[in-house]
């Protein structure tokens, strides 16, 4: 049993503008949470464990935040994906019917024009 893929490339479309809003969300939190993590204070205080901790904290907040932004990124591409994969599928969509109709009108204006045509 063969298995057809159906799609509407408006609600395509739709779907890839609404993964845009939540990549800019996703962009928002993350560069508020790098400046809430990322301000120059040092809570550990100034002793010997206090830096320790702050270098371990840092280097574990970069890897996440590098983490985050790179999600990010990736529903960014896969909206843009979404968008441009149903307006390719649209316009071919469009390009097809055109050269349906334009078939079928070309056939009937050649069949009229033809000696000992319909009529």
């Amino acid at each position: 049993m063969t298995e057809r893929l159906r799609l509407d490339p408006e609600s395509v479309a739709a779907a890839g503008r609404d993964l845009a809003g939540v990549a800019q969300r996703m962009a928002d939190d993350v560069a508020r949470l790098e400046r809430e993590v990322g301000g120059s204070s040092n809570p550990w205080g100034g002793d010997e464990a206090g830096g320790v901790f702050a270098v371990a904290y840092r280097a574990v907040v970069a890897t996440a935040l590098d983490a985050l932004g790179s999600y990010t990124e990736q529903v960014g591409f896969a909206a843009t994906s979404l968008v441009m994969e149903a307006r390719a599928v649209a316009a071919e969509d469009a390009a097809a019917a055109l050269s349906l109709s334009g078939g079928a009108l070309g056939a009937a204006a050649r069949g009229a024009a033809a000696p000992g045509g319909a009529g």
